[in-house]
């Protein structure tokens, strides 16, 4: 009777085993889609092949989750998301200069030039002098025009960094929690375990982090690996202010310095305000690309006007008007001496080479001038508007070149992450056709040993009747 209680003992353990193996697979099949779950692995152990009983752990569970995997996604997908972000931050930015000459600044130019040229035909025809006028206020349009639409796109991305700080904070403390949940379990959950690794993949789109995993499973996150974001049960936040100094503009809560630069949507966006948009309108000492412009051909025009004289002898009057108490913002104030007539320009050059157009043939020159008291930073008016087209019509390019690279990184990637971590659907109704064979086939050597047991009980009571 013991050898039958021993096999009964085994076989019933064999059932178990086989049905919680039977449930860690099935469990992996329902959370195929599941967002950032790592299949689990039933490794089933020798059962109490001695007969004695002693055996308790007949199944280990081990999970295919791989910190490699999570951090080159997670490196990945920052740098997908910059690339995407600055490309899709530019293109605006890069409208604004149109390098063709059918609208904005270059085709301003182009006017006030012909009309200029027109004028110097014949200096004193009003209507000629008028539309010398009109071309000039298009410039000083064109300039405010740009200068509104960087001024609108910068506040766009100073609201974006916000907003972008906002969600990883909101991430934050959803991370926070998940720790507070990973640290109260006594064995690791694959639910958790998933809801950290699809927070954490979100989170690196936003902004570039360094995590470390916990024995507990608890995860330490910082942003740009400097800034902590999560440590433990508590969370910190972010705080931005786009104005601030580059590489100030970024804090947390929880103090420590802010790295030089950052990856990610925040990065991308951070890069854009400083990089593009700053190198343009200006910032601290710096009075911008466009302002130079700006305030480098009006203040030529102006010089030119005043150098000359009208067609009665006058002074010249200056035409142009900006703020010259700020650098910054020269382009954003340009205007057109509304109260200058057309009789008042001084087109007539004076001196030993005096002509009645002399000064009217210089402005109409000015925009492609290339001698020296005309250029701006070394270049003509138009080359140097060319030059900033071009810089930033560069930076469009390397991100929109970037962003398919990398998102072709990121699908790799992840692919790799899935085939590494995810769930196999053939593997799976491979291992429960196993289990569901090893489970029958141990449920019948328990009807078996049953039959047996009553069998021999039947005998022994029968035997003990008789006698």
């Amino acid at each position: 009777m013991s050898g039958l209680f021993s096999s009964l003992t085994t076989a019933s353990t064999a059932l178990q085993v086989f049905s919680q193996a039977l449930g860690i697979s099935q469990n992996n099949v329902a959370n195929v889609s599941t967002a950032g779950y790592a299949a689990q692995q039933a490794n089933i152990l020798p059962i109490d092949l001695s007969g004695d009983g002693s055996g308790t752990d007949f199944i280990s569970v081990t999970s295919n989750a791989s910190a490699l995997a999570d951090a080159t996604v997670q490196a990945a997908s920052s740098e997908a998301s910059y690339s995407q972000t600055s490309a899709q931050q530019l293109s605006p930015v890069n409208q604004l200069f149109d390098i063709t000459g059918t609208s904005g600044i270059l085709a301003a130019f182009q006017q006030f030039s012909t009309a200029f040229s027109s004028l110097a035909v014949t200096p004193n025809d009003p209507t000629l002098q008028a539309n010398a006028l009109s071309a000039a206020g298009n410039v000083a349009s064109a300039f405010q025009s740009v200068a509104s639409g960087l001024d609108t796109q910068q506040n766009q991305v100073d609201s974006a960094i916000q907003s972008t700080t906002s969600q990883i904070n909101g991430l934050a403390a959803q991370i926070q929690q998940l720790n507070v949940q990973a640290a109260s379990q006594t064995t690791p959950d694959p639910g958790t375990n998933a809801s950290l690794r699809s927070d954490l993949q979100q989170l690196s789109s936003l902004v570039d982090i360094t995590v470390n995993t916990g024995a507990n499973g608890t995860v330490s996150v910082l942003a740009g690996g400097q800034l902590p974001l999560v440590l433990g049960d508590q969370a910190y936040t972010l705080s931005a202010n786009p104005s601030a100094a580059s590489g100030s503009q970024i804090s947390s809560s929880a103090g420590g310095n802010s790295p030089a630069t950052f990856s990610g949507t925040l990065g991308a966006l951070l890069e854009t305000r400083n990089g593009s948009i700053d190198q343009l309108l200006g910032s601290g000492g710096n009075p911008g690309t466009l302002n130079t412009l700006a305030s480098g051909f009006a203040s030529r025009v102006n010089t030119l006007l005043t150098s000359g004289v009208t067609s009665t002898g006058a002074a010249g009057l200056p035409i142009f008007s900006y703020d010259t108490t700020d650098p910054t913002n020269a382009a954003r104030t340009l205007t057109l001496n509304s109260t200058v007539t057309g009789s008042q320009l001084g087109l007539a050059s004076t001196g030993t080479s005096a002509e009645s157009n002399g000064i009217a043939n210089s402005i109409a020159a000015l925009p492609s001038s290339t001698a020296a008291a005309d250029q701006i930073g070394g270049l003509s008016a138009e080359d140097y508007f060319s030059t900033i087209a071009a810089s930033v019509g560069q930076q469009l390019s390397n991100a929109q070149t970037a962003s398919t690279a990398d998102q072709s990184s990121l699908t790799a990637a992840q692919n790799n992450q899935q085939q590494s971590i995810g769930v196999s659907l053939n593997q799976e109704a491979a291992n429960i056709s196993t289990y569901q064979r090893a489970y029958q086939a141990n449920a019948e050597v328990v009807s078996v040993i049953n039959q047996l047991t009553s069998d021999t009980v039947n005998l022994i009571n029968t035997s003990g009747s008789a006698l």
